[in-house]
């Protein structure tokens, strides 16, 4: 008798593709559910952070009022509490969206206006943020606060395949007013007048350095993309309107495009800036960004 067969059968009888996982029970999900709260938690020394969990809502009483995201599916929310300063209370909100990253902060930016709140003067990313070319893209993100109810809101964004993941925080801000003051201190002491500039689409970036002074900066970079110079210089030119350049001309002068811009810097002097791409070879490129500060 040839038992290969029946060994084979067996086998196949006793595997997890022939035996679908059972459906976790009640007391499972009890479980799972007492875990994910104890992760979240603290009761490390004197605090203690109790975490509630909320699939498919919103916080009965949000710490600030919220923004809606645009084309979006509710995930849930996680709130954080405490019996104290230590660790300040937090509203996490979780959503997906089919509308791109640059769409949803869009919305959100428009939105958080018109609801009362300040973005932060040195965003997302605080006052020790390089300017200039940045070798890697980084999740979009947003900042702000109002002052009155010392309640800090950030924003991150991240585009993971066909779906926008978007997560907003709340967050409690005993010494929010300090941090501000302190900010203010940090804008004298800024390294670059340039703004970051993250790689456009299917863009790969490696920067070659910042370096000036006086209020006069340049950065460069080799960039390799399949997109053209003057596709590179739109992209690269949306970000600096973002930051509050404006646009006052463009020109072509054979492999080279170039554009001029004026902006203000924090001590509300002008300040002229010039964008510039050479290509090098077919999907090769150099790039320049400069600050020319004109003293009297």
């Amino acid at each position: 008798m040839n038992r290969f067969p029946l060994l084979l059968a067996l086998l196949l009888a006793s595997s997890p593709s022939a035996q679908p996982a059972p459906a976790p029970t009640p007391a499972a999900l009890t479980q799972e559910r007492e875990l994910t709260r104890r992760a979240l938690s603290s009761d490390y020394g004197s605090i203690n952070v109790e975490a509630q969990i909320l699939v498919g809502q919103r916080p009965s009483k949000p710490l600030g009022p919220l923004p809606s995201v645009p084309a979006s599916r509710l995930l849930g929310s996680i709130i954080r509490t405490s019996g104290g300063p230590e660790f300040p209370n937090t509203q996490s909100l979780y959503f997906d969206s089919s509308a791109s990253p640059a769409q949803v902060q869009a919305a959100l930016q428009t939105q958080l206006k018109a609801l009362g709140w300040t973005a932060f003067a040195f965003g997302p990313f605080g006052p020790f943020e390089q300017g200039g070319f940045q070798a890697e893209e980084q999740p979009a993100a947003l900042a702000y606060y109002r002052l009155e109810q010392q309640v800090s809101f950030d924003a991150q964004l991240r585009r993971v395949g066909a779906v926008t993941r978007v997560t907003l925080n709340l967050n409690q801000n005993p010494n929010l007013r300090e941090q501000l003051q302190f900010q203010d201190m940090r804008r004298a002491e800024l390294p670059t007048n340039l703004p970051a500039l993250r790689p456009p689409s299917g863009a790969s970036v490696q920067p070659k350095g910042t370096g000036g002074g006086g209020g006069s900066w340049n950065s460069s970079a080799s960039i390799q993309s399949s997109s053209t110079a003057a596709q590179l210089l739109g992209a690269y030119g949306t970000q600096l309107q973002a930051a509050g350049w404006t646009l006052l001309t463009k020109s072509v002068t054979g492999k080279t495009v170039t554009s001029v811009w004026r902006f203000s810097d924090v001590d509300q002097r002008e300040v002229t800036g010039v964008l510039t791409l050479q290509t090098q070879a077919p999907g090769r490129y150099a790039a320049q960004l400069a600050s020319l500060t004109f003293r009297n």
